[in-house]
């Protein structure tokens, strides 16, 4: 493989230990550079379609480009992303306004 000086392949060599993954290899060989996601699949640098079958290691189990948690999420992102839960403190949820839960 042809690496890019500088490239997100070249960068991830350099800087990324993946885990579960064969370090000589991964060096001669270079990632799999994926740019976007839609529904169940996962697209390359390139275009090529794959079917994304590990959830995102349990973070997209949804899918992917899913508008209505794509606009849940900037709501949310938009009043507060995140707050620690030292000292008692607890961010509201924004299923709060759920009365069957």
């Amino acid at each position: 493989m042809t690496v890019i000086p500088n490239s997100t392949a070249a960068r991830d060599i350099a800087y990324h230990l993946h885990p579960y993954t064969n370090a000589v290899k991964q060096e001669a060989e270079g990632p799999l550079v994926l740019t976007r996601g839609q529904g169940i699949y996962v697209y390359d640098e390139e275009g090529k379609e794959y079917i994304e079958g590990l959830a995102g290691l349990w973070c997209t189990a949804l899918g992917f480009g899913e508008e209505r948690l794509v606009e849940a999420a900037a709501r949310q992102m938009r009043k507060l992303p995140y707050y620690p839960s030292f000292g008692q403190k607890v961010q509201r949820s924004p299923w709060s306004w759920r009365s069957d839960w």
